[in-house]
């Protein structure tokens, strides 16, 4: 019941920063809100690669807490379905392949650059 308040705590203060940079986002990018989505995945790859490359030495409920709980709830594949989808239908085509092309290999690029910089911290 305790790891689970600690993921549970991580993943309210994962989810309430990535509304919080949507809000920012739509203040820069009010016709394309996807773009947060892509900001805020971009930033919980490497943040996720750097945790799990070993940048600090987590124990197990430290590790809950970040990676399962603030990386958990700050990520978010399921918006990034939801607005390739609008793009798929609102017929932005290219923009679609472009946001999910930049969401996928950057996403995996930045995590891969974060557990390399954390290994070799």
């Amino acid at each position: 019941m305790k790891d689970l308040l600690i993921v549970g705590i991580g993943g309210f203060i994962g989810s309430a920063s990535r509304y919080g940079v949507y809000l920012l986002s739509l203040k820069n990018f009010a016709d394309k809100p996807y773009i947060g989505t892509l900001v805020v995945n971009l930033i919980g790859c490497f943040l996720i690669g750097l945790l799990s490359g070993g940048l600090v030495k987590l124990n197990s409920q430290t590790s809950l807490f970040l990676i399962a709980g603030l990386c958990g709830g700050f990520t978010t594949f399921s918006t990034f379905a939801l607005d390739g989808l609008r793009l798929i239908r609102e017929g932005f085509i290219l923009q679609f392949f472009l946001y999910s092309s930049v969401s996928m290999i950057g996403g995996l690029a930045i995590c891969f650059a974060g557990f390399f910089l954390a290994s070799r911290i």
